[in-house]
């Protein structure tokens, strides 16, 4: 069955009380919410069973950050031991530094942010970016867009949000305001893990596994080529 007919199928059942505590509302990044009960967590995906017993696995990537937290917390409770895929992934030292202090959007406040035990991608991606800024507000959507197209096609990568905003709140108010699908460093931390060629924003930096960088919106001048220039040579990269 298609995601699209088995999210319509559940809308339809949505009506209907619901029994018991593992039915909740989910909400996709592309803004639908329905109502559907977790039966399992894979690497990409979820398995989820509506009302009517029909399941399907469902792209993790497909929702909310908030959404993706929770199915983490799921699996923490299980006491299921721990899949030979888990153990067949580590971290470079880099990748643990980035992983250390993560939140997310959960609404307009920042929760804390736990990746998967496979986490481990081939790239970092670091957008640096405030809500008073026009240009980042005019390039955010297009990042967004990027980031949800690259992640269903299972991009080996992942993308950081380090925040120039003058405050926890207008931080948090913008990542909610934009569905920042990405984590996020919490507010004033690590913001010079990525040696940068300029200062000004927005910025987008890639660099691989171990911290190399490899993009950056500022060439080796200083000059300014633009973060859009770098999320295409981005994708080029991730095409390899």
């Amino acid at each position: 069955m298609k995601i699209t007919s088995f999210v319509l199928l559940l809308c339809a059942l949505s009506h209907l009380s619901l029994q018991g505590e593992d039915f909740r509302t989910w909400q996709m990044i592309t803004g639908g919410r329905f109502e559907a009960k977790l039966n399992e967590v894979g690497s990409r995906t979820v398995t989820l069973e509506n009302k009517a017993g029909k399941t399907i696995d469902f792209p993790i990537s497909d929702l909310k950050p908030s959404d993706q937290a929770y199915i983490r917390e799921w699996r923490a409770t299980q006491d299921a031991a721990p899949s030979s895929d888990a153990a067949a992934f580590e971290r470079t030292d880099f990748a643990k530094l980035v992983y250390s202090e993560l939140v997310y959007s959960k609404g307009k406040r920042l929760a804390s942010f736990s990746p998967e035990p496979t986490d481990s991608p081939k790239y970092f991606a670091f957008y640096r970016s405030a809500m008073w800024c026009p240009p980042c507000r005019s390039f955010t959507p297009d990042l967004v867009d990027f980031y949800k197209k690259q992640k269903r096609a299972d991009a080996p990568f992942e993308l950081i949000f380090i925040s120039s905003d003058r405050s926890e709140d207008d931080m948090a108010e913008y990542m909610d305001e934009y569905e920042m699908p990405w984590p996020a460093f919490a507010y004033g931390e690590n913001k010079s893990i990525v040696a940068r060629n300029g200062t000004g924003i927005p910025n987008l930096i890639v660099t691989d596994a171990d911290g190399n960088k490899l993009l950056d919106s500022y060439d080796s001048s200083g000059k300014f080529i633009g973060p859009t220039t770098v999320m295409k040579e981005l994708k080029a990269l991730l095409e390899d």
